[in-house]
């Protein structure tokens, strides 16, 4: 998986998913995975995270995610992100992924292989 910074954008396997705030939303969610193993994510924590480039006003982030979630189900049947509840949303990987970031303005986000999450005992 490719991430442009200028422009936010994210390639799997060369080609073209998503850019704008929902391209960095998604890379950020995947280096979190990558880098803690989070699945979980809120909106909230999103709306505060200031390197996502989100207006101050009427950020929209619910109509990126619908789209972001769209694009996903369209072009990347591995990945997923799936709603749990109000605000909040989950990361499903089936395979590895490797992040690589493009633009040294990335090097801050991790850059490395994502392996999917083992089944746990109520997903088996």
């Amino acid at each position: 998986m490719e991430y442009h910074d200028r422009d936010h954008s994210v390639f799997i396997d060369g080609d073209y998913l998503i850019k704008g705030v929902a391209g960095a939303v998604l890379w950020r969610i995947l280096n979190d995975y990558s880098e803690r193993g989070r699945v979980d994510f809120s909106n909230r924590e999103l709306r505060l995270d200031t390197r996502l480039g989100l207006p101050e006003i009427s950020d929209n982030l619910e109509a990126r995610l619908i789209l972001l979630n769209r694009r996903l189900q369209e072009r990347s049947p591995f990945l997923r992100i799936e709603k749990t509840g109000r605000g909040r949303f989950r990361l499903l990987l089936q395979r590895p992924l490797v992040l690589v970031p493009m633009n040294p303005c990335a090097a801050p986000m991790m850059q490395g292989g994502i392996n999917p999450p083992a089944a746990s005992a109520d997903q088996a």
